[in-house]
């Protein structure tokens, strides 16, 4: 019988490489539009219970969360002069607190998951950062995979399956520490490097688009000094911030709201125009900014230009056939809260 050997290494990969170039690598790595502004608070969900977690496990997860992200702060403050600003608050919320914890106070809100979210099938995702309601999400997926058979008539397959069993603590750890970068604003580090060594060998940065290549049912990775945060990825964060750390609050943030009452008339039409300004240190030319409106809990957000001076215009029309209510403005550019603007229509 004819027997087809069909191992599949399930690689995550986040984003495409380029072509190589024999002569000079080409680099790209792009910062992310999230940034921090003052000292960031980051909240780890204790996970849910579990029957295949032990729940022994827990605490020392949760002790490796805390020691990861004191990974990336050590090489920052070793790096800088005494006075720089990288310190960060850090919370634990236990599960029975989840469910009334203010999670508006976090910055950063770090979750382990069984397993992706529907819709993001088809691939191993082992985890993902995204930003929403300027927090940061961080998800890890601690479900484990590991190497099944299926045969026919004629053929054995070998492909990847999820199983019931972890992930080991070594590979959320790694996969823990890409995230974490994602949150404090940074992209994927593009290499051309990766095209030469297929991923095995000792990338320059943790933020490389291929984390984790599996070759084992327990997915411990091939080389782990892959998953280490490099020197580039710490000065990378320097050019995001500067020296002296995440930086101040705004000016800005002393005037940042403003509200207003008005009064509906029949057959009459009132315009609200808002002017911001985007503060200096803040603007990108090309870069729009998210306008969100806010009533009855349903949000809607329309991008606006900015113009070369900083300077954005929107305009707010009340007419009688405008609910009645509080209407809530935020001027949001690259995630962060530039001005908040109230209405309250009668």
């Amino acid at each position: 019988m004819k027997k087809l050997v069909a191992v599949i290494f399930a690689i995550l990969l986040l984003s495409s490489v380029g072509a190589a170039s024999a002569k000079r690598l080409e680099i790209k790595y792009e910062p992310l539009p999230n940034r921090f502004e003052g000292t960031p608070t980051f909240c780890t969900k204790e996970p849910a219970q579990d029957p295949n977690v032990p729940e022994s496990i827990i605490p020392i997860l949760l002790k490796k969360t805390k020691a990861n992200l004191d990974a990336w702060i050590g090489p920052l403050k070793s790096s800088s002069q005494r006075d720089a600003k990288w310190n960060i608050n850090y919370v634990e919320i236990p599960r029975s607190k989840q469910a009334s914890f203010d999670y508006a106070k976090c910055n950063v809100i770090i979750s382990f998951l069984k397993t992706p979210p529907q819709g993001l099938e088809g691939v191993e995702i082992l985890g993902r950062h995204y930003f929403k309601d300027n927090i940061n999400h961080v998800e890890i997926y601690y479900q484990g995979y590991g190497i099944c058979e299926t045969k026919d008539s004629q053929w054995t397959y070998w492909y990847t399956c999820q199983q019931d069993s972890p992930k080991l603590i070594v590979a959320m750890e790694a996969i823990l520490r890409h995230e974490l970068g994602h949150a404090m604003g940074l992209g994927h580090y593009i290499s051309e490097e990766l095209l030469y060594t297929g991923g095995l060998g000792h990338p320059s940065s943790i933020m490389v688009p291929i984390l984790d290549i599996l070759a084992s049912p327990s997915h411990t990775p091939l080389d782990p000094e892959l998953m280490e945060i490099m020197p580039v990825d710490i000065a990378k964060l320097k050019e995001i911030y500067g020296d002296d750390g995440w930086g101040k609050k705004s000016e800005i943030e002393k005037e940042k709201s403003a509200s207003k009452t008005i009064l509906i008339k029949k057959g009459k039409a009132i315009i609200e125009k808002i002017t911001v300004r985007i503060p200096p240190d803040l603007y990108k030319k090309g870069q729009k900014a998210d306008v969100i409106l806010l009533h009855n809990c349903k949000t809607d957000t329309q991008k606006v230009l900015v113009n070369s001076k900083g300077k954005l215009d929107y305009t707010f029309k009340i007419t009688d056939k405008t609910l009645p209510g509080k209407y809530e403005i935020t001027i949001n550019y690259f995630g962060k809260a530039i001005k908040k603007f109230s209405y309250e229509i009668r």
